[in-house]
């Protein structure tokens, strides 16, 4: 009885010890494939995790083949692996990285922000943030963080085998030389608009000085001619080029104010604005009530000045062109900060998301880049038989400061006015 109770103890284990052999060589067989970069050991000091060390791995070279930077984050945030290009970027070593949570390599005000977006789930959106190490003087690194929820499923088998846990795959795009050549292209941009605006200035002045002038003497010579006719066919014929000749400095003052108001430069944007509406009238016989708030006295940067000036006659000149329209108001407004131009018109209207869309003149794709490139938007409004409204803002930061020279900055008048022409 003795023999048999001791045999069945012997083969008792034999189950256990089966299925804790098939356990380890599955676990073997995941981690010399690379399907698994830790395992858990039990111990005296109960269970630990021990990482494998898989640089030679093809996952571990592709991830660390990237130009961003990726790491495997916890549910809670919490870095359990991070490429090379993770470490150049956040400019610590993976060692002190592993483990921690991936919020503290931002700055304090952002952490909240990016605790939300890794709760929330990124869905494969990037958003921008401010990567920066307090524990140094390096400079602040602008990053897009986006993120890919992932299913881990453990090497086990039979009874043992768990559900797969969550991670997030986090993508750390560094955005310095992006923002680097963003910022060289808008600086381009400006110097590009400020040349053609000074040739506009230098043609206008030209216009203005030599062929006004010229022109102006003709004028003058003509009416001498007129007055000193001997006979009535001298006289009518004086009078006529004298005509031509009157119209013609006036068309040719015209084209001047088109290119570059000097009133611009000397008034301001306010006079300039109001010149032009009224030139407006008088070529096309439209009706324009222009209100002026709060800018008469401002001090607006040059670029500032003739941006606005722009938009508005490219507005007015497609109210004059498309519109067909009976009256328009323009309100040329700052507040709050923001310096804002509204045209609206009565006119048959058309369909402002195709029109945009299919656009390919300079007009409405000048006006925006003009405003981007201060910060600023053009919006559209217009619907077939409901006529059309051009927004545009520029916000805060636009008035110089009072000892920066401005055009303009002779006026002095209250801060609101009103201009029906007609």
């Amino acid at each position: 009885m003795r023999r048999k109770r001791t045999s069945g103890r012997r083969r008792s284990p034999v189950p256990g010890l089966r299925a804790r052999l098939s356990e380890a060589e599955a676990t073997l067989e995941a981690i010399r494939t690379g399907a698994v970069d830790a395992v858990i050991v039990s111990g005296p000091e109960g269970e630990q995790t021990r990482a494998i060390e898989g640089a030679t791995h093809p996952y571990h070279v592709l991830l660390n083949a990237m130009n961003d930077g990726a790491a495997l984050l916890a549910p809670d945030g919490r870095i359990l692996f991070g490429n090379r290009r993770l470490g150049e970027i956040a400019r610590a070593p993976l060692e002190r990285l592993r483990g921690s949570p991936l919020q503290q390599l931002f700055a304090r005000a952002e952490r909240a922000r990016v605790d939300q977006f890794l709760r929330e789930g990124g869905q494969n959106r990037a958003r921008e943030f401010t990567m920066v190490d307090e524990r140094a003087s390096a400079t602040p690194v602008g990053i897009a963080l986006s993120e890919i929820p992932l299913e881990i499923q453990p090497a086990a088998t039979g009874a043992e085998a768990r559900s797969g846990a969550a991670v997030l795959m986090a993508i750390i795009t560094d955005l310095t030389e992006r923002k680097r050549a963003e910022a060289t292209r808008l600086e381009l941009m400006k110097r590009l608009i400020s040349a053609e605006d000074e040739e506009r200035r230098r043609f206008a002045r030209e216009l203005h000085d030599e062929t006004g002038q010229s022109l102006t003497a003709l004028l003058v010579g003509l009416r001498a001619i007129e007055e000193r006719a001997v006979t009535l066919d001298v006289h009518t014929a004086a009078q006529q080029l004298r005509s031509v000749a009157a119209r013609t400095v006036d068309d040719v003052g015209r084209l001047a104010r088109g290119l570059h108001p000097s009133v611009l430069d000397d008034l301001g944007l306010a006079a300039a604005a109001r010149r032009h509406v009224n030139d407006f009238t008088k070529s096309f016989g439209v009706a324009v009530d222009l209100r002026v708030d709060g800018i008469v006295s401002l001090r607006l940067s040059p670029l500032v000045q003739t941006t606005m000036y722009r938009i508005l006659q490219e507005a007015l000149t497609n109210v004059a062109r498309h519109a067909r329209a009976r009256s328009v108001d323009v309100e040329l407004t700052y507040e709050g900060g923001a310096l804002e131009l509204a045209v609206r018109d009565d006119g048959v209207g058309f369909d402002a998301g195709e029109t945009v869309h299919k656009a390919s003149g300079l007009g409405l794709h000048g006006m925006r880049e003009r405003v981007a490139l201060l910060g600023g938007a053009v919006e559209i409004e217009s619907s077939p038989g409901h006529g059309t409204v051009v927004r545009a803002r520029i916000p805060g930061g636009i008035a110089l400061p009072p000892d920066e020279p401005s055009a303009g900055s002779g006026v002095s008048a209250p801060g609101r006015n009103r201009n029906r022409a007609h």
